[in-house]
């Protein structure tokens, strides 16, 4: 069963507390990341079809909460403007963006086969 293609109605019908431009401007980067938690895995039937467009519908929320960014710039572990300098760490762990979003794809994916990355 292939992926569905989460719309703006599918969103609302889950809850979604945001307009339609703010679900757009979100919506590519919570495809992204949903995907790198799945990775090769399709869904296998209705639940899974429906855990995935949970997990999407969170991503765009979570996106949307870092201002619609697909976490550019999270990474960034110090920056130097003349003689200004300031480091935010860069200790190699995953930014707070990162964090969030794994975190809610996760929250809505457990239970399902999408999370499965052993051999079939």
């Amino acid at each position: 069963m292939p992926l569905p293609s989460v719309t703006y109605e599918l969103f609302k019908g889950q809850g979604g507390t945001l307009g339609e431009d703010a679900f757009a401007a979100s919506l590519r980067a919570a495809v992204s990341a949903v995907r790198d938690v799945i990775g090769c895995n399709e869904p296998q039937d209705e639940e899974d079809r429906d855990a995935y467009i949970r997990a999407v519908c969170a991503a765009v929320e979570v996106d949307e909460a870092y201002g619609a960014s697909g976490g550019i710039g999270e990474a960034v572990a110090s920056v130097t403007l003349g003689k200004f300098s300031a480091s935010l760490g860069g200790s190699g762990a995953a930014s707070p963006y990162q964090a969030d979003m794994r975190r809610a794809v996760h929250r809505e994916l457990v239970g399902s086969s999408l999370l499965y990355q052993g051999l079939r």
